[in-house]
């Protein structure tokens, strides 16, 4: 997933370089060497991942797994064209669709003269964390089964990265897009541009039987209330008759509640 801002741009010389490392296919069997590689140099360096199945982890993990893809991959030809431009890296808990995010912003310095480019790159911690926890069907990121939640972090991160290289490369991104699907299949061999990992709705339809226009009720403020669940995302948005609301398209009015799934009881109503 990423968040574009367009503007005048010429290719420089760094951006060539990347446009042609990108091109490139690698060999199957060298692509799993230099996944297994990653995978153990994160473990060993990492103060915070213990195992595959990490209970947590922190932004020097990602940055530290970013950088290596780009030096074995791409022979560090991303680090190269972003020239000296700041890139951070961060775990978001506000993430709950999407497994990562790249974006990036361009900065007016005071004079309203000189801009300055910032990067970004995001990793779900909601959406790991609440995946690989026993689940009976199987995992995919990318296209791709995964295992662990170190393997499901390498295809998110390799998915953030050619978002990246594109961005530098060419000035956009889109992973809905022929290039930057061809890319990712060449290089890292997956098979689609989206993930398999357990979301909020997952959990909420086959554990508690509640989905979007699910009849519920809960308790707010010692009142019971019953209401239309409208959305899933960490908590479930629902909506309750009220005259005071806000005027919906069937024509009534309703206030909107965000409740933990926990607290929610289904009518067996739709």
């Amino acid at each position: 997933m990423a968040t574009v801002c367009r503007s005048a741009w010429t290719a420089p010389a760094a951006a060539l370089e990347l446009q042609g490392m990108l091109a490139a296919a690698m060999p199957e069997s060298r692509r799993a060497d230099i996944f297994v590689g990653i995978q153990h140099e994160v473990l060993q360096k990492s103060s915070h991942m213990e195992s595959p199945d990490f209970r947590s982890f922190h932004p020097q993990d990602l940055e530290l797994m970013v950088r290596r893809y780009d030096e074995r991959v791409l022979k560090g030809a991303c680090m190269r064209a972003l020239d000296g431009r700041p890139l951070e890296f961060r775990l978001s808990r506000r993430l709950t669709k999407a497994g990562g995010k790249t974006s990036w912003k361009q900065f007016r310095i005071q004079s309203g003269e000189i801009s300055r480019e910032h990067f970004e790159i995001s990793l779900s911690t909601h959406l790991l964390f609440q995946t690989f926890r026993g689940e009976e069907r199987e995992v995919t990121v990318t296209g791709l089964p995964c295992h662990s939640r170190l393997e499901a972090m390498q295809r998110i991160v390799e998915h953030e990265l050619i978002h990246l290289c594109e961005k530098l490369a060419w000035n956009d991104s889109n992973c809905r897009a022929r290039r930057f699907q061809e890319i990712t299949h060449r290089l890292f061999g997956h098979l689609e541009h989206t993930h398999g990992l357990v979301t909020t709705a997952e959990i909420a339809r086959n554990k508690l039987g509640l989905c979007r226009g699910s009849m519920v009720t809960f308790v707010f403020e010692g009142r019971q209330l019953t209401g239309i669940v409208n959305k899933i995302t960490k908590r479930a948005t629902v909506l309750v008759r009220d005259a005071e609301g806000i005027l919906y398209s069937d024509g009534q009015r309703y206030k909107g509640y965000y409740v933990p799934l926990s607290g929610l009881r289904s009518t067996g109503e739709r």
